[in-house]
């Protein structure tokens, strides 16, 4: 993509990260528990609170104002194989194909596309946006790391096959760089 986003594609693909973020800040809550290895019960509990951190960054880049929607409608899945592939990430099965799936695909997918996204902001008019997204990749690139450190992440097992043909399907986590708006 050469051009930077409009005001309304740059807030279609917000709402779509805040979706991600969200969805992701409730699985891993609501997976931690059952894990058990108690070392991934509590990287998941504050990766989950992570996600929810980055959900209120990402929202505060919605434009507010007359006439345009609020958060809550910008607020949408990129797709049913993002759903899936997040069932697929958080749902039975072995804790390290979970911590696999996670740090080896779906954490690497999500700082490309937030790459791109900050790459694709507009100059000067997206300054807060590119500034949020720094944000955003710093964390993500230090919860990433404290994963790695649990096992390495080759994202090599059969979870995470499924989830990474899952994401190229939407393609990616947040969906087109620039979708219908």
């Amino acid at each position: 993509m050469t051009e930077p986003l409009t005001l309304l594609e740059t807030a279609d693909l917000l709402g779509r990260c805040r979706y991600v973020e969200l969805s992701l800040f409730g699985r891993l809550g609501a997976r931690a528990p059952s894990c058990a290895d108690a070392a991934l019960v509590v990287y998941l509990s504050g990766a989950s609170l992570a996600h929810g951190f980055r959900a209120g960054l990402v929202e505060s880049l919605l434009p507010v104002s007359a006439g345009l929607a609020g958060a809550e409608a910008w607020t949408r899945t990129p797709g049913g194989h993002l759903d899936e592939a997040l069932d697929v990430l958080v749902g039975p099965g072995a804790d390290e194909e979970l911590l696999d799936a996670l740090v080896g695909v779906v954490y690497p997918a999500m700082a490309v596309a937030y790459a791109e996204h900050a790459a694709a902001a507009s100059g000067p008019a997206d300054t807060a946006v590119r500034r949020v997204l720094r944000r955003v990749l710093a964390d993500l690139d230090g919860l990433t790391a404290d994963g790695r450190a649990l096992a390495p992440a080759r994202g090599a097992s059969a979870r995470a096959a499924r989830v990474r043909e899952l994401l190229d399907a939407v393609p990616g986590p947040f969906g087109p760089l620039a979708g219908p708006t």
